[in-house]
């Protein structure tokens, strides 16, 4: 049950990573509306705090973070028309960043014990 959680979890990583940076580039007139980097910076927590209920104390955690850097760094500077779908500015960047910072704060805190151990 634990392994099909991860998959399920990764699987929803890889989705929204490639709705990040597809819809990254969106605008309203000539002004940037980047909603997608607040998106990811949300995302990549709770997905690495679901790996870690699943996997408690394990490295399985930092999956959804290198699931996450690889879909967006592939469709992000590589694309199906030749160059990627990154615009030369700060948001890519900044999108890369909000994704992985939260996410390895998450993955790196020191593991709590279980309540079913201090019960007993």
């Amino acid at each position: 049950m634990r392994v099909a959680v991860l998959a399920v979890v990764l699987l929803d990583v890889a989705l929204l990573a490639f709705a990040e940076v597809a819809w990254l580039t969106l605008a309203v007139g000539s002004v940037p509306l980047p909603v997608s980097i607040l998106v990811a910076a949300l995302t990549t927590p709770l997905a690495v705090r679901v790996v870690d209920r699943c996997f408690p104390g394990s490295r399985a955690v930092f999956a959804p973070l290198v699931t996450w850097f690889l879909v967006v760094v592939v469709f992000g500077f590589w694309g199906p028309a030749g160059s990627g779908t990154f615009p030369a500015d700060w948001r890519p960047l900044v999108l890369i960043a909000a994704g992985l910072f939260p996410g390895v704060w998450v993955a790196s805190r020191p593991v709590r014990p279980v309540e079913a151990d201090a019960a007993a």
